[in-house]
């Protein structure tokens, strides 16, 4: 493996057995299985998930203790649905994100700030849309940037 560039970000992985897989990223090492294969480990797909919802969570969390939320609690469930007829790529990414501890108006402003700034969500967003969901709710119409949708060829 490479030295990393400033700003590169280098995971390596190899097969550990048949449908196993050892994920390495700094010193951290994880098991992922193939989906074909049924494991009990994680799948890539999750591991995109993982990574946006992941991503979520640190961006919030850091921006809610800058501007004196500190005490919120946040809470990011991810999902995605293949599409029917190519299943090359998904459909749909929904992204529910649970804020405790600040109002709509001041979730939305953290939302926002996530959404510009997480390189995970904003590439998801290029390829096939994202929909951002605060507190059960979605945004109002008049209110604001977060979500997007990707290609517009691309269902939603």
């Amino acid at each position: 493996m490479t030295d990393a560039v400033r700003g590169e970000v280098v995971v390596a992985a190899e097969i550990a057995a048949p449908g196993r897989f050892i994920v390495s990223a700094r010193a951290n090492h994880l098991v992922s299985d193939s989906r074909p294969a049924e494991g009990e480990a994680i799948h890539a797909g999750e591991l995109l998930l993982a990574a946006l919802a992941s991503c979520a969570l640190a961006n919030i969390e850091n921006r809610a203790a800058e501007t004196g939320f500190a005490g919120v609690r946040v809470t990011a469930t991810a999902s995605h649905t293949r599409h029917e007829d190519d299943p090359t790529y998904y459909r749909r990414t929904l992204l529910e994100i649970g804020i405790e501890g600040a109002g709509d108006p001041d979730g939305w402003a953290l939302v926002d700030n996530f959404v510009a700034t997480c390189p995970i969500y904003n590439t998801v967003r290029r390829g096939s849309g994202i929909e951002v969901v605060l507190n059960g709710g979605t945004r109002p119409v008049a209110a604001g940037p977060a979500s997007g949708g990707g290609h517009g060829d691309h269902e939603q």
